[in-house]
């Protein structure tokens, strides 16, 4: 691994369970995001051939780079301002590959799999982004999870908890602003008339009396006729 490799966090990706984001050129460019499950130098077997251990990778997601470019930013000052919060230097998207600390991956991939569809509107992903900057990092945590468990293969887009991300993330658009303000199903009771009023049970009269002795206020209630 080059030395300089950019990154959030993450020294070595063959030695850490980390992210991998890699953007090849083409004539199609993309954003490829790796699971990498880096070991330690003090397992026996890569510290005894480092130069052989090549750590398993899983692809979690393919997007179009034109999406990537339009959340990159924004991730990135994320991940630095609380990189920043812990003492740590700030990060970078390098060039061709970038590292990414495992957690940091995870909260990333949420983002990604929620725009990451071709019918995804330049309003929905503003949106997701927004949404997701709102969201804790635990928030973030555990929808991955979710979603990684059910369908955290980068060919399952759209599918299940994807599909969730999507819906859950980008909605707030204009077009959805009508279903927002629109409420239905409200409604009243109708109006009592006065005769329901008159059978209702009335309540004890309650009065207050003073004492002939000492002057001292009593309060004793007085039997509703009505109600016998």
């Amino acid at each position: 691994m080059n030395a300089v490799m950019a990154n959030f966090d993450c020294e070595d990706i063959y030695r850490e369970h980390a992210y991998l984001v890699r953007l090849p050129r083409g004539r199609e460019p993309k954003a490829l995001v790796f699971e990498v499950f880096g070991r330690p130098a003090a397992d026996a077997h890569a510290a005894a051939e480092p130069a052989r251990w090549a750590p398993e990778t899983i692809l979690r997601c393919e997007l179009p780079r034109d999406v990537w470019d339009a959340v990159a930013s924004e991730a990135r000052a994320e991940f630095n301002r609380r990189l920043r919060l812990d003492g740590k230097p700030a990060g970078r998207w390098g060039a061709d590959e970038t590292a990414v600390q495992r957690l940091f991956g995870k909260e990333l991939l949420v983002l990604l799999q929620a725009v990451e569809q071709p019918d995804v509107s330049p309003e929905e992903i503003a949106v997701g982004i927004r949404n997701w900057l709102g969201l804790k990092p635990e928030e973030r945590w555990w929808l991955y999870t979710m979603t990684a468990a059910a369908t955290g293969i980068a060919h399952q887009a759209g599918m299940g908890w994807r599909d969730a991300l999507r819906r859950a993330l980008c909605f707030g658009t204009r077009r959805d602003t009508f279903h927002l303000g629109a409420v239905t199903g409200r409604g009243s009771l109708e109006p009592r008339s006065r005769t329901s009023e008159s059978r209702r049970p009335k309540r004890p009269v309650r009065r207050k009396a003073t004492a002939h002795d000492d002057g001292e206020e009593l309060l004793f209630v007085e039997p509703d006729p009505a109600a016998a």
